[in-house]
């Protein structure tokens, strides 16, 4: 007898959850604590700080200020599909009372000790879930955060209806995200890189793909990042190793991101060459 399309959806769902496990397992995330100061030095810009940072940083700065942060006292804010929780213990400590969930087991469990070790552990409330289907209350978040999961949950016609359902009427749901689906030039960097997440799931994303997944959204609103700088994930080992990086490798970064603004500014429609986006959504 063929399975229905929904449980062979849960199945699928449940495989891409048991390699994600392995993934934390095996990648080397643990738990560890956070304070608000080592959480910003964290999603800090690399090329804004001396030492430690992210390549990322500047997406994910502008994503976390959508939201409000720093400042989120008395907010209901959810982390969605949180990983390892490093944003569900900022969001804490920035004064937000958290819920998370991610549909890998290990994941919730390192970001629920880390939150013990963070001391926020009485404001974060961890759980193993699918987002297809969330046991949250009607218009009960003030706000919602992913990083990096847009591209795996635009394939469940689910979550779009479910993450509105649970979000307060003017609030943002706000998506960090990878490249979009359209520039060849990074289709093989992006196979080489996500090889070992393949039977975690996810595709590249089109125009079309964050426009449906906005369909029960009053707004949509994408900021693209990166075109001439994607090379800066070349980099990425160096400031691994270093805790920084070197002046020459500033300099290059710092060139192409002028040019970047130079020439989106001029040619807009080569944003959708960009390497990162951040996708936002307003109910």
């Amino acid at each position: 007898m063929r399975k229905s399309d929904a449980s062979m959806s849960a199945d699928i769902v449940a495989s891409r959850a048991e390699n994600y496990d392995y993934h934390y397992r095996t990648a080397g995330w643990k738990a560890q604590p956070w304070t608000k100061a080592k959480a910003e030095n964290y999603f800090a810009y690399a090329l804004d700080v001396e030492r430690g940072g992210s390549l990322r940083g500047k997406e994910i700065q502008h994503a976390l200020g959508i939201l409000g942060a720093p400042n989120l006292s008395g907010m209901r804010v959810l982390d969605y599909c949180c990983g390892a929780g490093i944003t569900s213990a900022y969001f804490a400590l920035c004064g937000a009372e958290v819920w998370a969930f991610d549909a890998s087991r290990t994941a919730v469990d390192i970001g629920a000790k880390s939150a013990e070790m963070s001391g926020v552990s009485d404001v974060t409330h961890f759980a193993v879930l699918d987002a297809r289907s969330l046991p949250y209350e009607d218009d009960f978040f003030d706000a919602a955060f992913c990083q990096s999961a847009l591209h795996i949950v635009i394939d469940y016609p689910e979550c779009p209806g479910e993450l509105y359902r649970v979000l307060k009427h003017g609030s943002t749901v706000v998506f960090c995200e990878e490249a979009l689906a359209y520039n060849p030039l990074l289709r093989p960097i992006r196979w080489v890189r996500r090889r070992r997440w393949v039977k975690c799931g996810g595709r590249p994303l089109s125009y079309p793909d964050i426009d449906r997944f906005g369909v029960p959204f009053s707004r949509t609103q994408i900021r693209h990042f990166n075109l001439l700088a994607q090379a800066k994930t070349a980099f990425d080992r160096q400031l691994s190793r270093h805790g920084s990086l070197k002046p020459w490798t500033r300099v290059f970064l710092e060139a192409m991101e002028r040019v970047d603004a130079a020439v989106l500014s001029a040619l807009p429609f080569l944003k959708r060459y960009c390497g990162q986006v951040v996708v936002s959504y307003t109910k």
